[in-house]
């Protein structure tokens, strides 16, 4: 498909349904609120989300994916998508289902998924699924720090008693997390200048393996590691900069939720909290640039001093292990 981008540029009065969000947060730059003339979505009606000065089509529902929706609708209309329509809307289901095991799934998914697998001549549920996942990681792993931070990142803002901000949360599904985790000296920078960059209370970044439907969180601070602790409780490993979910895999049913509940109920961040890599300047941050050596032209931060200090504490984690190691043999 051609980018929004374009078809704006040629019509900039487009009518314009947003699908699968409704956050002006979320909404591409170059879409303006007076053009937006419907939403369909399977999230919850949270902060910034869109307003307008006349009445627009809605349909939100509680499903796995709002491809569901949009094959329920076919359908309800008498309508029978065609082969290739059908072929995107069941991938689309089975990524945001996680193969229909994720816990936002739902029966209708489920059935929407039996249709379009007829419509298209999919066989094979199963192996569509796995060669799809496989595609996916493939990618992700090719990606830099940056492209990974702000890929599927969402922001959420609060106001609670104790803590009023925005708050970041980006997620990677993948089935091999430990390729992503490989990375983590540089997606920890580069969540601390996201967080600067966009002005953000607090940022988080949620490694989801979709074959063992389990997930890992980077926590970027101290900040980060106190509301991570509040929420969801999970060991923390790597210097206080990773923390095991455990089976939550669902950033709408089980990562945000409890964020909110938790803010809601009054959590404030501690007093005489120590400050992390945050504490400095925009200056400091680097610049990005796209890197002329890789193959996918992939976008680095150059020049952060995030950088050199995570380098630095990887190190000092390496000499602690040794000397741990040390230790044991003698």
């Amino acid at each position: 498909p051609r980018p929004v981008e374009d078809i704006l540029g040629e019509k900039p009065n487009a009518d314009v349904c947003l699908v699968d969000h409704q956050q002006t947060s979320q909404m591409n730059p170059t879409i303006k609120a007076d053009q937006v003339v419907g939403v369909i979505d399977h999230h919850a009606l949270q902060s910034k989300t869109i307003v307008t000065d006349k009445p627009i089509y809605i349909d939100i529902r509680p499903w796995g994916s709002m491809s569901t929706i949009i094959a329920h609708t076919f359908l309800t209309h008498g309508r029978r998508p065609e082969k290739h329509v059908a072929g995107m809307l069941l991938c689309a289901i089975l990524s945001d289902t996680l193969n229909l095991q994720g816990p936002t799934t739902t029966e209708w998914d489920r059935l929407m998924v039996a249709v379009l697998a007829e419509i298209a001549g999919v066989r094979d549920i199963q192996l569509l699924a796995s060669q799809q996942f496989k595609a996916k990681s493939k990618e992700l792993a090719t990606l830099s720090a940056h492209s990974l931070v702000n890929g599927d990142q969402k922001s959420f803002s609060f106001n609670g008693s104790g803590f009023t901000g925005d708050i970041g949360f980006a997620v990677v599904e993948t089935t091999d997390d430990d390729v992503i985790l490989q990375k983590a000296d540089k997606l920890i920078p580069e969540l601390v200048a996201c967080k600067k960059e966009k002005n953000l209370s607090c940022i988080f970044l949620a490694v989801v393996n979709i074959v063992k439907l389990k997930s890992c969180l980077l926590l970027c601070g101290p900040t980060e590691k106190a509301l991570a602790v509040e929420c969801f409780g999970g060991e923390i490993s790597r210097n206080d900069t990773l923390m095991d979910l455990a089976n939550r895999v669902s950033r709408k049913k089980e990562y945000i939720p409890v964020i909110t509940r938790v803010i809601n109920n009054g959590w404030k961040r501690p007093v005489n909290l120590k400050r992390g890599m945050s504490d400095i300047g925009l200056n400091q941050l680097g610049h990005l640039e796209v890197d002329p050596n890789d193959p996918y032209g992939n976008v680095e931060r150059i020049g952060s001093t995030l950088t050199d200090k995570a380098e630095n504490d990887d190190e000092n984690i390496d000499e602690e292990k040794k000397d741990d190691g040390a230790l044991m043999i003698g």
